[in-house]
């Protein structure tokens, strides 16, 4: 069997053994559904409410990405600010690393008061959760550069624009990724904990319907779309990132094990 087709098919196999011995659990032990249901009844409750759930999941997609977006091109240009200006270093750039380690979910019922409940106040969230990996991590991959190159780089009369395009970005672009990785996933969670605290749509409003009817099939399922677009999400990154750093050491590795 080629590696390709064992990387897929063996967590096939473990989440269906596992999805049999949940199902077997629950009737030896007889749990009460409203604990824990069977699978089969996440299948009934997933086929009944699909149309709900395609309306939903596309409203969370488009805050988690539009989010995302934000966070990727204001924190991208803001990194590079960063490097290239020492009073940014001494005056935001510790604000910055001071409000990533604050619990961003308490920012969500001030984003509802500030910017409204509509739309672009879980795309706010969501921003503001991706934004701050994005910062971070390509900071540090714009900084870690070996001295040994920018001096090659001054001994040749290089110019900052020719330091940074041939020397900085792509030795920041792994680190980059690993921020936007982080990032991707992240707003998602901005997106369902804007929608905890002021929404009538979303997959987070659905999971807290379903929350007060006791509906805890239905609260799984709306689980489980989650995790499965986070992981969509991931994958697209990991994609892209082969696609324009196939030279990095992380894709190398992932490579190789096909």
């Amino acid at each position: 069997m080629k590696p390709a087709v064992k990387n897929i098919i063996e967590p096939l196999i473990f989440f269906a053994v596992l999805l049999i011995l949940w199902e077997i659990l629950v009737e030896v032990i007889k749990v009460p559904s409203f604990i824990l249901p069977p699978p089969r009844d996440l299948w009934t409750s997933f086929i009944k409410k699909l149309p709900i759930l395609g309306n939903h999941s596309l409203i969370t997609f488009v805050e988690a990405v539009g989010g995302f977006t934000f966070s990727l091109f204001l924190g991208v240009a803001f990194a590079i600010a960063v490097v290239y200006s020492r009073h940014l270093q001494n005056t935001i750039y510790p604000l910055i690393v001071i409000l990533y380690a604050m619990p961003k979910s308490a920012f969500a019922p001030l984003m509802v008061i500030w910017v409204g409940y509509g739309l672009m106040s879980k795309i706010a969230i969501a921003f503001l959760v991706a934004f701050f990996p994005i910062v971070v991590n390509t900071v540090v991959g714009l900084k870690e550069v070996e001295p040994e190159l920018l001096e090659l780089a001054r001994i040749n009369r290089g110019s900052q624009f020719d330091v940074f395009k041939k020397i900085r970005l792509p030795n920041a672009i792994p680190f980059m990724f690993a921020g936007i990785k982080v990032a991707i996933v992240l707003s998602v969670t901005g997106a369902i904990v804007a929608e905890f605290v002021a929404a009538n749509e979303g997959l987070g409003y659905l999971v807290l319907q379903a929350n007060y009817s006791l509906d805890t099939a239905f609260a799984l399922v709306v689980l489980l779309i989650l995790a499965v677009l986070s992981l969509g999400l991931f994958w697209l990154v990991e994609i892209v990132q082969r696609k324009i750093a196939p030279w990095s050491a992380e894709v190398r590795q992932v490579e190789g094990s096909f």
